[in-house]
């Protein structure tokens, strides 16, 4: 019998009403093509397997510091950088013996069959509108995974939303978008040195893939909002008149928030968050305002 294709996922919302329509399981798939400096999920960076550690939760047991079979954790209990990352082999032997949960593992591996049953347990909260979303990190970049997901809960009657910020495979995205009900297309930034400079690739395939999506299927743009990054007047006018050229009526913006600070500390990183300035509220109605100037529909923050 041939081994059935596993996606690694970070998280499994169920009820959710901010990732589309209607109520919605929403799966998030974790690796990146971008490395966004405001990125408030930096366990999705990668397609493995990452050990948060919680100081707050340790009851300074020391069990965690004889199950770990390289020894890479010690004993300076609150210490975010309790954990030698280059020793750790995330074995998740820690994750096993904590019994206070200071320990976690983001990833866990999921076949089509096994999130099938999951929304099969939450169809009936549905209605006429809800069903499956999957998001990330950045979808596409586990786009076989993907494509198999979409195909059977499209088969099985389920409605389907790809969150992507539209980087990834052309020819696998145009693939995967005939089983799609709805986009929701995070645009950046429209300047292709800008997009790199702050997300560390150029925007070019981005664009192509956008033109190809908002042909497709029906899309709702959404711009993360960022002070002294992408929040320029003529930044949102490009998005503005991108989105308004290629038939979006809808656009959500995202101001900057700082709620993933915490992730970066539990997984050892520097959060990036100091570097970056408050961001006014005459600013996001300036940008609201914009928007709506180009006939958009505009809300701030995901309002289904």
């Amino acid at each position: 019998m041939e081994e059935q294709l596993k996606g690694l996922v970070s998280e499994i919302t169920r009820f959710s009403t901010k990732d589309g329509p209607g109520i919605r399981t929403t799966v998030f798939l974790k690796g990146c093509f971008l490395r966004c400096r405001w990125c408030s999920n930096p366990e999705t960076f990668t397609c493995e397997k990452m050990l948060f550690y919680i100081p707050a939760r340790c009851k300074e047991c020391g069990r965690c510091e004889q199950a770990c079979p390289k020894g890479a954790i010690s004993s300076d209990y609150q210490s975010p950088q309790r954990i030698d990352r280059a020793l750790c082999d995330r074995c998740m032997k820690c994750v096993d013996t904590c019994m206070y949960h200071a320990f976690s593992c983001s990833g866990t591996e999921y076949t089509v069959d096994d999130i099938v049953r999951i929304l099969e347990r939450d169809a009936p909260f549905y209605g006429d509108e809800g069903g499956l979303t999957v998001s990330g990190g950045e979808p596409m970049f586990q786009g076989r995974f993907l494509k198999e997901l979409f195909h059977e809960s499209k088969s099985r009657g389920f409605n389907n939303i790809l969150d992507t910020c539209g980087y990834g495979d052309t020819e696998l995205l145009k693939s995967i978008l005939p089983d799609v009900d709805m986009a929701l297309l995070d645009l950046k930034a429209m300047d292709p040195e800008l997009h790199r400079r702050w997300t560390g690739v150029s925007n070019e395939v981005i664009l192509k893939n956008a033109e190809i999506i908002t042909s497709s299927v029906k899309t709702r743009v959404s711009i993360p909002l960022i002070p002294g990054a992408n929040d320029s007047v003529e930044n949102i006018e490009a998005t503005a008149s991108f989105a308004k050229e290629h038939g979006v009526e809808w656009v959500d913006i995202n101001p900057l928030h700082k709620l993933g600070a915490g992730k970066y500390g539990y997984l050892g990183l520097e959060s990036p968050y100091d570097g970056f300035p408050d961001l006014p509220e005459e600013k996001v109605q300036e940008v609201v305002s914009i928007f709506e100037r180009y006939g958009l529909n505009t809300t701030v923050g995901r309002m289904m």
